[in-house]
Formats: C-alpha cells, sequence, structure tokens
C-alpha cells in the first residue's frame, strides 16, 4: 500500500524539516486520516479522521499504549464518525486540507516530540497532540479513561521497551540547527538593530555636545 501524507495540507502547517520527522507508522496514520475524510466525501481532514487514522493499526505505538483498537467503535461514535468506515471508494483524489484543529493537534504532536528530545514524531505523539486542547477527539478519549500524563508514562515506557528508528546524526544535527536559528535570530536581529539605533542616538548627542 503507498501511504502519502496530506502533502498540500501539512504544509500549510509545516515546514519540510517537520514533514520528514515523521515515522513511517505516523505516515500512515495520517494517510488513513486522509482516506477517510475522502471516503465521506468530505475535503477536510479533522481531529475526529486523524484519531481514526492512529487507530488503524494494531501495532503502532498510539494503538498499543491507548488500547485504541479494542475501543475502536466506541471512540468512533463519541468523536462523530459513522460506526465504521464507509465501504464506497473515494469519488476523487485530491489532498483534504486539514482543519485548523487538525492542524494545532500536528503542531502539538511537535511539541510533544520535543518534549521527549526525540527526532522522530510516531503515533504516540500525535496521539497526545489530539489529547492536548478541547476537541472531539480530546473527549472521545477522555472517555475511556485516557490522560494526557498516563499517555506520556505509558509512552516513556513503550520507547524503552521498543526504540523507534535509529536517528541519522546529521538529521538530528540538520534540525537542531534549523530550530535554533529560527529561535534566536530573530531576536538578536532586533537587537542589533536597537543597538544600532542606540548608537546613532548616542553619537549624535556627543557631536551636538561637542559644537
Amino acid at each position: 500500500m503507498e501511504c502519502s501524507i496530506p502533502g498540500k495540507a501539512l504544509k500549510n502547517n509545516s515546514s519540510h524539516s517537520v514533514l520528514e520527522r515523521y515515522t513511517e507508522e505516523a505516515r500512515k496514520a495520517l494517510y488513513f486520516a486522509r482516506h477517510e475524510a475522502q471516503r465521506r466525501r468530505e475535503m477536510t481532514v479533522t481531529v475526529a479522521d486523524l484519531l481514526s487514522g492512529i487507530s488503524v493499526e494494531e501495532a503502532s505505538r498510539a494503538a498499543r499504549i491507548g488500547s485504541l483498537k479494542d475501543n475502536a467503535f466506541y471512540l468512533r461514535w463519541l468523536s462523530g464518525l459513522p460506526a465504521s468506515p464507509s465501504a464506497v471508494a473515494p469519488d476523487h483524489d485530491g489532498h483534504p486540507d486539514l482543519t485548523q484543529e487538525a492542524k494545532k493537534a500536528l503542531a502539538y504532536a511537535q511539541i510533544e516530540a520535543d518534549r521527549d528530545r526525540e527526532y522522530w514524531i510516531d503515533t504516540d505523539h500525535l496521539l497526545r497532540g489530539l489529547m492536548r486542547f478541547p476537541n472531539t477527539a480530546n473527549f472521545a478519549l477522555l472517555k475511556t479513561e485516557l490522560s494526557l500524563q498516563e499517555i506520556r508514562k505509558a509512552s516513556r515506557k513503550d520507547r524503552k521497551a521498543s526504540p523507534a528508528h535509529k536517528t541519522p546524526r546529521a538529521k538530528v544535527v540538520q534540525y537542531l540547527v534549523r530550530k535554533h536559528v529560527a529561535i534566536w535570530v530573530p531576536p538578536l536581529l532586533s537587537a542589533a538593530c536597537y543597538l544600532y539605533i542606540l548608537l546613532q542616538s548616542f553619537g549624535g548627542s556627543m557631536l551636538r555636545f561637542a559644537r
């Protein structure tokens, strides 16, 4: 099966440097989420679709730590999806855009990965991203007695038992450089501009004083 991230949708929310951090399992989850939306003839991927996407593969980290397969029917019902995916094939090949809530969830997934000091963004980070703020998927998960803190603990335990893909050192270095450049360059430029203006003002004052 060829699994592709809804590229256009994700590029609106993330840079290429973030997209390349997704594990194969996370990419599959996003493919399944897109497919879920397409089967309903929808042109947007919701947080409910994301939850459905990470629930498909039983071997994924999110499914293991959240018992998502066991509660699949209940989660679909609570998040507002049909009891089972439509048997009708999608009638278009477009890439549904992400809703604002779905984009927010993916942004939080990146934050959760950074919080773990992990390069790879896995399905458990997608799950935790959904649980970071009020939304229909979060509501459904809470009803199965999951909590963000419990999922974080289970995620750490599962990660020790089954480590994610080995990260190439060059990718980590490139990611850290891009991250810190984005964080520090804007304030440093602002500080340099402020210092330049201050020195110009000070120099003008000294010149007037000398006269």
